[in-house]
């Protein structure tokens, strides 16, 4: 069973005050301005806010792609909203900037990237996540810049002390607005709770 952690609110700024330090470092020396914040819902909605409000950027596009347990046993992933028919974006090369909390395997990220890109081609595409599972893939193949404040175990199954080896974090992160029992038990999954 994945162990859990609580995150504080005071770490959670301390995470997020660090990432958009470096974020907008990144943007001052390559003279980018951010067009649209692009939070993955739910988990990036919190963290994509402060981004928002840290470095000044108004306009919001978020999107909801989500993994789904159906009753007959299938599972996948399922586009929930989409923010493209309300966008009216001319600029040849617009940038985003996608935001979760938790990247895990990183399928819904890739999903939700690659469907800006469908979108807008020549799209720019910035991604930033607290927490990264240690091993997951990277999207450099879809971003110019990708940053997350650390790596947690997740699914590798190392010990605590293979993880202070690693410097990686032993917990899965729960952050102050996450259920504990909701985080482990994953009811926001069920075809049930999404559809009906």
């Amino acid at each position: 069973m994945e162990k859990h952690k609580r995150i504080s609110n005071k770490q959670f700024e301390i995470y997020m005050e660090q990432l958009a330090s470096r974020l907008n470092e990144f943007l001052r020396k390559n003279h980018i301005r951010i067009d649209y914040v692009c939070p993955i819902l739910r988990s990036g909605a919190v963290p994509a806010v402060y981004l928002a409000n840290k470095l000044n950027i108004i306009k919001f596009a978020p999107i909801q792609i989500k993994h789904i347990a159906y009753n007959d046993g299938a599972n996948g992933y399922v586009d929930l909203f989409e923010p493209f028919k309300s966008m009216e974006i001319n600029k040849k090369e617009p940038v985003f900037l996608v935001v979760d909390a938790t990247c895990a395997s990183g399928e819904s990220s890739r999903i939700c990237m690659e469907k800006y890109r469908e979108q807008y081609p020549n799209c720019k595409i910035i991604f930033i996540c607290i927490a990264k599972k240690y091993n997951s893939p990277t999207f450099e193949d879809l971003t110019i810049f990708e940053d997350f404040a650390y790596y947690y175990n997740g699914t590798n199954n190392y010990t605590k002390d293979k993880c202070k080896e690693l410097g990686i974090s032993y917990y899965v992160p729960l952050y102050p607005w996450e259920i504990l029992e909701q985080e482990r038990n994953h009811p926001d999954d069920l075809e049930n709770n999404i559809f009906f």
